[in-house]
């Protein structure tokens, strides 16, 4: 067990501490997850709408989490963050719960345009209070067991919905407990918040490192937003349940991995092997002939979803709002308006034209595209300092010789 005290060197975190950001971080990207991609559609089949109001559901649903995130981050500027959570959480419960007792079409829309406000509007609070709940030198492994065990959850609820053959009924009670166990958080911890300068919108876009790191998640996301134009063969769409949750394993393999990167490493080593993955998966897509070849190119792209997300969605944020008031803006502008908005606009444009293009076709355009975003990201300045780096390679140095002086009293 010595051997893997490295794995937990300079982390400093409360155990409290830790168990209040997973209930709050963990808790709502997980229902998040199960909402969006699979609850919402077992919504209107149930009740046998038309896909035009999925469509329209869904782009309530996100426009909503983006608009109430920027609300939100509004907010807790001018309140007391505790009462904010305490408010927030309780609406989330209140939206979810009425799931259970009302049925119909207008309901349903109603309760996707209030779920993505439940969603958005406090999630950026929890990104922020995980960065004032780290130190630079452990937040990486925090972010990424943070998003494991968010993964984790949605995982079981869909193993448990499966097992018992309850579908629509059973994730929703997996976000209603997502939800209630939530407050716990405000239990067993004080939920501060840190204060420091309060900064304007403009600031966070021109502040050092921010456009850097923001560009390549941009052109991530493009290109994932451009891949809903792509055609695969038709019988590729037997196994794309079975696909999803390939990709899905993928990434939650990843993301402890990307997180300890993160910290003894440095932050732009993750996030360039992660755009490095992506572009060979853009490959893998132009080449895809049978089933396996496909799974072959979710794998690696799960991966590399989880080397990017961890790093940039919640580390590199985090690093670059560390000294500011306004963390949540930071992660609205590049954790949340970046990824939702340019799926929002790719699906309407898909679902509006119902352009189609081969994916040998795409492959080499997204590959290039990809391969060309780490040029920003060697430019940039690493989050992680020097300083750290150093110093942690000092005490491994340091420990390695007291094990050998140790070893050589004992024999003799």
């Amino acid at each position: 067990m010595s051997s893997l005290k490295f794995l937990t060197r300079d982390v400093k975190i409360p155990l409290r501490r830790l168990f209040a950001v997973m209930l709050l971080f963990s808790n709502t990207l997980a229902a998040f997850y199960i909402f969006h991609y699979y609850l919402l559609d077992l919504m209107f089949k149930q009740i046998g709408a038309d896909s035009f109001y999925f469509f329209v559901a869904r782009m309530l649903f996100l426009s909503l989490a983006v608009s109430s995130g920027i609300i939100g981050s509004l907010i807790v500027e001018r309140v007391d963050q505790r009462k904010f959570l305490w408010s927030w959480l309780f609406f989330g419960l209140l939206v979810t719960v009425s799931l259970v007792f009302f049925v119909g079409l207008e309901f349903a829309l109603f309760s996707c345009a209030m779920l993505g406000v439940s969603m958005g509007l406090g999630f950026p609070t929890c990104q922020a209070f995980l960065t004032e709940s780290t130190t630079v030198e452990e937040r990486g492994r925090v972010a990424g067991i943070a998003i494991f065990v968010a993964f984790a959850a949605v995982v079981l609820s869909f193993v448990l919905a499966d097992s018992f053959n309850m579908g629509l009924s059973s994730l929703i009670w997996a976000i209603i407990l997502l939800k209630a166990t939530s407050f716990l958080a405000l239990k067993i911890d004080p939920c501060r918040r840190e204060k420091g300068p309060t900064l304007p919108w403009l600031s966070v876009v021109v502040s050092k490192g921010f456009l850097s790191f923001a560009l390549p998640w941009l052109i991530f996301h493009l290109a994932n937003g451009i891949l809903v134009f792509g055609s695969l063969s038709s019988e590729f769409a037997n196994v794309e349940a079975l696909g999803s949750t390939v990709e899905l394993f993928g990434t939650i393999l990843t993301v402890v991995v990307a997180g300890f990167a993160a910290d003894f490493f440095g932050r732009k080593q993750p996030l360039l092997v992660g755009l490095i993955m992506l572009g060979i998966s853009y490959i893998f897509f132009g080449l895809v002939a049978t089933p396996e070849s496909y799974f072959i190119y979710l794998i690696v792209e799960g991966v590399a979803w989880g080397l990017i997300a961890v790093t940039y969605m919640q580390v590199i944020l985090g690093d670059l709002s560390a000294a500011s008031g306004s963390k949540e803006k930071f992660f609205v502008l590049g954790g949340i308006m970046i990824p939702l908005l340019t799926f929002q606009i790719f699906s309407l444009v898909q679902d509006w034209s119902k352009l189609t293009v081969p994916a040998s076709t795409l492959s080499r355009f997204l590959s290039i595209a990809i391969l060309l975003s780490v040029v920003p990201v060697f430019r940039a300045s690493e989050t992680l300092p020097e300083s750290k780096m150093r110093e942690r390679k000092l005490k491994q140095h340091v420990e390695k010789v007291r094990k050998l002086v140790e070893e050589s009293r004992k024999g003799e």
